[in-house]
């Protein structure tokens, strides 16, 4: 194999696969990243079984063939080089000859034979939306994940499709996250659950424009995206049904500002520890008093002008972190916020198809 690329295109899409590699894997060759040289074109490959990203860029072909070299030395090799273009040379051990400019270097490669092949694929169902879009689809329930191991449904996202609406939603049974979206395009109904290191591991390599289809087989689902390619395993089971949890109606309801809220909870949880998160709502005729208090560390409390427009006052006390997420990871100017009563569940909408249950604490 002998080819020659730019630099900086080899660079970004080495970014693009090398995330994934283990630093402590199960096979020698996990560690390594397949290259493929063949019709001007460079293709590069890893994977942890789990996860397989490939990724192909252009490239001056000169022989055609294959090696693997260890991926986080030729990334961190390509991101120190200095010149345009960098020629690979592969000889029959497998090593390859790095040239770039004045520099040359030698690394040692292994058979790409032993290298796994992509997982066997029969596409059942097929969806397509934009890249944006699915980001944000993303953005905004993965922080909701659970992480208890015991409960491996809840350790994904939930991709749920009907006729032409993609939902994903993640939950930790304290509080649930989901976003409803129409999409460009859907071959069936279903659901699927990705784990959410394959889902972060998507978000990473999403643009800010351009398609992205996803295609769901029985146990893994294949995402292709401009030059991209991502397969993953899907989490087996069935995922609870989340609609149960989400109240029919509400008795209250107003327009919160999301920039005024933010900083209002980043000042109370001065006081507050992870053991130590209790905040209190105070919601009377016009205001939204906030309380906070660590006996150890002390007290404080703020308030802002809110449109609550009822007559009887309401306090509800919420875990700041939880209450804090969709603040910070949904950027919208205003949310809609809907109560019924101290111990019921309260939801956080912003009018885009983005919903947030929580359950507040009790307190005695």
């Amino acid at each position: 194999m002998k080819c020659t690329v730019g630099k900086e295109a080899l660079l970004t899409h080495l970014q693009k696969v090398c995330n994934i590699v283990s630093r402590r894997p199960t096979l020698l060759i996990l560690s390594n990243i397949c290259l493929k040289a063949d019709d001007n074109v460079l293709n590069l490959k890893t994977t942890d079984l789990d996860i397989t990203i490939s990724t192909e860029l252009k490239a001056d072909v000169k022989v055609s063939g294959a090696t693997t070299l260890p991926a986080r030395s030729l990334l961190a090799l390509v991101s120190k080089l200095n010149g345009d273009k960098v020629e690979i040379e592969c000889c029959a051990n497998h090593h390859a000859t790095i040239k770039c400019g004045s520099a040359e270097f030698l690394l040692k490669g292994l058979d790409p034979v032993d290298f796994p092949d992509d997982p066997l694929f029969e596409s059942k169902r097929k969806i397509r939306l934009t890249q944006p879009e699915l980001g944000r689809m993303i953005d905004h329930v993965s922080y909701a994940v659970s992480q208890d191991s015991s409960r491996k449904t809840l350790q994904g996202i939930l991709f749920s499709v009907k006729g032409n609406i993609l939902t994903t939603v993640a939950t930790d049974g304290k509080r649930l996250a989901f976003v409803e979206k129409e999409v460009e395009e859907s071959s069936g109904d279903g659901d699927i659950i990705l784990p959410s290191r394959a889902a972060l591991e998507l978000r990473r390599l999403l643009g800010e424009e351009g398609t992205v289809e996803l295609e769901i087989s029985e146990r893994y689902i294949r995402v292709r995206f401009s030059d991209t390619l991502l397969y993953s395993k899907l989490v087996e089971g069935s995922y609870p049904n989340f609609r149960q949890i989400v109240p029919g109606s509400f008795q209250k309801m107003l327009d919160i500002p999301r920039e005024a809220v933010m900083q209002t909870l980043d000042l109370l949880a001065v006081p507050l520890t992870a053991d130590i998160s209790n905040l209190k709502l105070t919601f009377k005729r016009g205001e939204l008093e906030f309380f906070s208090r660590n006996d150890t560390v002390g007290e404080g409390k703020d308030r802002l002008e809110v449109p609550y427009d009822y007559d009887d006052p309401l306090e509800i006390t919420f875990n700041y972190q939880f209450l804090q997420a969709p603040f910070r990871y949904v950027r919208e100017d205003q949310f809609r916020l809907q109560m019924n009563g101290a111990s019921s569940p309260v939801m956080i909408a912003d009018g885009k198809g983005f919903h947030y249950i929580l359950i507040p604490l009790r307190v005695k």
